[in-house]
C-alpha cells in the first residue's frame, strides 16, 4: 500500500469535508505508522501532524477523538529510534489538552503516549517534565481505573530512570504517598506494559512484559534507591522499605527480583546509616534465600530457558553484591550480620557459590568468605574444594565501573 503511493492520498483525505472520510483516513494512517519507526518518520515528513492535530476540538465525535489519540500513541510508541524532539514538541500541546479529557479511553491512550515518550531517553523525559505532565500523572496513581493506574505508574517509573533532577520532580509531587496502597493492593491485576531499568550501572529498564502493579511499584522504588542519598532517605521516611522486604520474602519471582534490585541499589547509593536501616528491618534472611532462586517454570512444569535463566543469574549476582555491601557498611553490628547470614543458611549458599560457573558470581562469593568468614575460607581451601587463589584474578569486575547516571561509582551492569 505504501509503495503504491497511498500515503499522499490518505493525507489529502484528511482535508475532506466529510468527517467519516477523515476518520477513515486517520485510521489508515495510524495503521501505517504503527508498522515501525521508518514508516512513522516517513509519514511525519510528508506532513501528517498539523492536519491530525486540527481535529482535536470540542465538537469532534468521541469515536473520532479516540482514533486521533490512538494515532498519537503510535507516533510516540517506538524507541528504536524514538520520535524526534521536533515531532514531540508538536505533539505536546495536544497531549496537554487530552490528559485532562473525561473519556477513559482517551485518557488511557494519552498517558500511554507519555509513557512511551519517557521511555525514549533523558531528553524526551525532560520535555515531559518541563511541560508539567508530572503534576497530572502522579495523582493518577490512585485512579479508580486500573488501566490508568498502570499507565501512569509506568510513565513516572520511566521518568525516575532519568537524572537525579528528573527523579526529584516526581518525588516533589509526593508520589511516594501513593505507594503503600500500590504495594499492598489485594487485587493485583496483571497488565500489559511497555517501557524500560536505568541503562546505567544502578538503574534498570523494563522490557515489554506482563507486569503486576506490585512488581511495577517495587521496580519504581528500585530506581529511587539508585538515586542520591536524599532520595534514598525519602523512601526510608515514607516507611516503604518494609514493603520492599515483604515482597523480597513473599512476592512472586519477578517482584522478588525487583525487590532485590531495590535493596542492592540502596547498599550502593545509601549512607552506612541508611544501609543499617535494612539490617534493622531484618533484610538478611529473605535476601539470602534468593541466592538459591530457581528459574521460573512454564505452565507445563519445565524450566524456562534463555532470558529467564539469565535473569536468575542476575538476581544471584545482585544479591551477592548487596550482601557484600551490607557487610562493608555494617560497622559495629557486623558480627550480628555475620551471625544472621550463618543462621539463616546464607553462609552455606555463599560457600556453594564459590563453585559457580559464572566468574562474577564466583568472585564475589569468594571475596565475602575471604573477608568476613575467614575460618570458613580456610576450611574450604584445606579440603581442596576450591583451587588456589593465585589461579584466579580477584580484582573487582570492570562492569559498571563507569558509574551511573546519578554519578554513583560501581553498581550492576548486565
Amino acid at each position: 500500500m505504501v509503495q503504491s503511493g497511498a500515503v499522499p492520498l490518505f493525507l489529502q483525505l484528511l482535508h475532506s469535508e466529510h468527517e467519516n472520510v477523515c476518520e477513515q483516513a486517520v485510521w489508515a494512517l495510524g495503521n501505517i505508522i504503527g508498522d515501525g519507526p521508518q514508516l512513522r518518520d516517513m509519514v511525519i515528513t510528508m506532513g501528517l501532524i498539523p492536519p491530525l492535530l486540527q481535529f482535536i476540538k470540542p465538537e469532534l465525535s468521541i469515536s473520532f477523538l479516540r482514533n486521533v489519540t490512538w494515532v498519537i500513541v503510535n507516533l510516540c510508541r517506538s524507541k528504536e529510534p524514538p520520535p524526534s524532539l521536533s515531532t514531540v514538541e508538536q505533539l505536546i500541546p495536544a497531549l496537554q489538552h487530552l490528559i485532562r479529557h473525561e473519556d477513559v479511553n482517551v485518557l488511557v491512550d494519552t498517558v500511554w503516549a507519555i509513557s512511551y515518550l519517557t521511555d525514549g531517553g533523558n531528553d524526551l523525559i525532560q520535555l515531559v517534565v518541563d511541560h508539567g505532565f508530572v503534576h497530572d500523572l502522579v495523582p493518577m496513581l490512585n485512579h479508580k481505573e486500573v488501566k490508568i493506574q498502570t499507565s501512569s505508574l509506568r510513565a513516572i517509573g520511566n521518568i525516575v530512570t532519568g537524572t537525579d533532577e528528573q527523579t526529584q520532580a516526581v518525588l516533589n509531587e509526593h508520589a511516594l504517598d501513593y505507594f503503600p496502597d500500590l504495594l499492598t493492593h489485594q487485587k493485583d491485576k496483571i497488565c500489559k506494559v511497555s517501557g524500560t531499568h536505568h541503562t546505567d550501572s544502578l538503574t534498570h529498564q523494563k522490557d515489554n512484559s506482563l507486569m503486576s502493579r506490585k512488581e511495577e511499584a517495587v521496580w519504581f522504588l528500585s530506581n529511587i534507591t539508585a538515586g542520591n542519598k536524599h532520595q534514598v532517605q525519602q523512601v526510608i521516611d515514607a516507611d516503604l522499605l518494609k514493603y520492599v522486604i515483604h515482597h523480597l520474602a513473599q512476592g512472586e519471582f519477578q517482584t522478588q527480583k525487583e525487590a532485590a534490585w531495590a535493596v542492592s541499589n540502596l547498599t550502593i547509593s545509601g549512607t552506612p546509616e541508611q544501609v543499617r536501616k535494612l539490617i534493622e528491618l531484618d533484610v538478611i534472611p529473605p535476601f539470602c534465600d534468593l541466592l538459591t532462586c530457581k528459574e521460573p517454570m512454564t505452565e507445563a512444569g519445565f524450566p524456562q530457558r534463555s532470558s529467564s535463566n539469565r535473569k536468575t543469574l542476575q538476581v544471584i549476582q545482585v544479591v551477592l553484591d548487596g550482601i557484600n555491601n551490607i557487610l562493608k557498611h555494617a560497622g559495629d553490628v557486623s558480627e550480628h550480620v555475620c551471625l544472621q547470614i550463618e543462621e539463616c543458611g546464607g553462609l552455606d549458599k555463599i560457600e556453594a557459590l564459590q563453585n559457580h560457573t559464572n566468574d562474577e558470581i564466583y568472585k564475589v562469593a569468594y571475596d565475602i568468605i575471604e573477608r568476613y568468614f575467614p575460618d570458613m575460607g580456610e576450611d574450604v581451601t584445606s579440603s581442596g574444594d576450591v583451587m588456589q587463589q593465585e589461579s584466579f584474578n580477584f580484582a573487582p569486575p570492570a562492569a559498571g565501573a563507569q558509574g551511573g547516571a546519578n554519578g554513583q561509582p560501581g553498581g550492576f551492569s548486565f
